[in-house]
Parts: structure tokens; C-alpha cells; sequence
């Protein structure tokens, strides 16, 4: 899985999680409310960019970092761009759009009918929040706010922390804790000792700033055009490849 994947596995408006916000127990409650709060806190914005940063270590040698990246995320409303090495993504509140530049292709697909918004932050879907097997906690202080997850064996996540710098009201630090073989590239999974190992994946927020990029930058029909019933690519990517997820485009 790579670390894209990772992030994007969880992300979901948290809209959704309105209509069980009443019958959750209390602490479980006010981190879901938290976490809707921070997802509309973003969905607002417009001309939102930061600076996002990966960073990996075994469980057992927290700190020790096997491996990082770097990306960029762009945001407007219901759009948005995130860009990882040589993979980018867009989305509006219709379509997804991956471009893998390596491999010459974009791969579309509608947007799923619970709308992503652009969502920078890994939110989980309601049904994972309401479901009993999953503990809540939030701690705050006066300069940080702290949202923690943790999901009983045999989860795909064993543990996810939010960070929330409380002066902007906006995300620092996301912190998983998954299953080794999860991690974006073998080599880096490898390194992590034991079959049943969990790993620590840090993605860090930086750099936040308003009005930093122009609008056209989140628009999909740089990459891709509607002819007839058919997407084709547009010029500079001629050249690509389009797949699409949803047959029915």
C-alpha cells in the first residue's frame, strides 16, 4: 500500500456523522463532534495550501525514521489538488482524478456520493466511529487539542491521533499506527522487524497559508476533456492513458 493510500484510505466528510453524534457515549461524542468541527474548518477555506510530510519508524523504535516523503496539498471548497512524488490527485464534487506521470495515466472515477471535499485530514466513516470496538479519547491543553483513536485486533489501523495546533484551529500532526506490511513500499516495510510489527506513520502539516495559488490549478480539464461520450486527455498529456473506475462516465 503506498503512502498515499494511507492517507487517503480514511478520508470522508465528517457531515455524516451527524445523525449518531446523540448516541454515542459522551467521550466518544465530543471527539466525534471535534472531528466534524475540524473537517468543516476545512471544507471552508478557500485557496488553502500547505506542505504535508511523511515519516515512518517501527513501533518499537519510535523516532528511529526508516524512510519520509514530501508532498503538497492545494484546496478550494469542494476542490483540490495533492501532489506526492510523481503522482497527483485532484478531486471536485463530481470527479477524482489521479495522474501517475511515471506510467503515463490518469485514472477517473466519480466522487463517492458521501462528498470528500478535498479533505485533508484522514477522517473516519461513521460506521468505524459508532462501532463499538473503537476508543475515543480527547485531551486538550492550552496550546494543542489531541483527538485518539484506538481500534481493537485485527483492524486495519491500530491506533490514529489527531493534533490540532488550538490558535489556528488546524491540523500539525496526524499519527497512525498499522500493520508493517501497509506501508507505501516493501523496502521500507522490510525494515520493520516481524510479521505480525506494527509501524508508525507520522504525516506532518506545514506552511499554511490563504490565496497562495491560482484557481485554474484545481481545475481537472487541465489533464482531460469531454468529447461525445468520451474523456480524452488534452495537451501537454496527449500521450496518456485514461482509465476509468466508474464504467458508466
Amino acid at each position: 500500500m503506498n503512502a498515499t493510500r494511507i492517507f487517503f484510505l480514511t478520508i470522508i466528510c465528517c457531515s455524516c456523522l451527524h445523525p449518531f453524534l446523540r448516541a454515542q457515549p459522551p467521550e466518544k461524542q465530543r471527539a466525534m463532534e471535534a472531528l466534524r468541527s475540524l473537517s468543516d474548518r476545512y471544507r471552508n477555506y478557500k485557496n488553502l495550501s500547505f506542505n504535508i510530510s511523511y515519516r515512518y519508524s517501527s513501533e518499537d523504535k519510535p523516532g528511529i525514521y526508516l524512510d519520509s516523503l514530501k508532498g503538497a496539498f492545494s484546496m478550494s471548497g469542494s476542490r483540490y489538488r495533492y501532489v506526492i512524488d510523481s503522482t497527483e490527485f485532484m478531486g471536485s464534487a463530481a470527479l477524482t482524478l489521479v495522474v501517475y506521470k511515471q506510467d503515463k495515466v490518469l485514472f477517473l472515477s466519480k466522487t463517492p456520493a458521501v462528498p470528500q471535499a478535498g479533505n485533508p485530514i484522514a477522517l473516519l466513516d461513521s460506521i468505524v466511529l459508532k462501532n463499538d470496538s473503537v476508543n475515543c479519547r480527547l485531551t486538550e491543553t492550552k496550546e494543542l487539542q489531541k483527538i485518539q483513536l484506538s481500534f481493537t485486533a485485527g483492524s486495519a489501523m491500530k491506533q490514529l491521533e489527531y493534533t490540532i495546533d488550538r490558535k489556528s484551529g488546524l491540523v500539525s500532526r496526524i499519527t497512525q499506527v498499522v500493520p508493517a506490511k501497509q506501508l507505501y513500499d516493501p523496502s521500507v516495510s522490510s525494515l520493520v522487524e516481524g510479521n505480525a510489527s506494527y509501524a508508525i506513520v507520522e504525516i506532518l502539516f506545514m506552511n499554511y497559508r490563504e490565496g497562495g495559488f491560482e484557481e485554474r490549478e484545481l481545475d481537472l480539464g487541465r489533464y482531460i476533456k469531454k468529447e461525445g461520450a468520451q474523456y480524452v486527455p488534452v495537451a501537454p498529456y496527449e500521450s496518456y492513458k485514461i482509465f476509468l473506475a466508474t464504467p458508466d462516465l
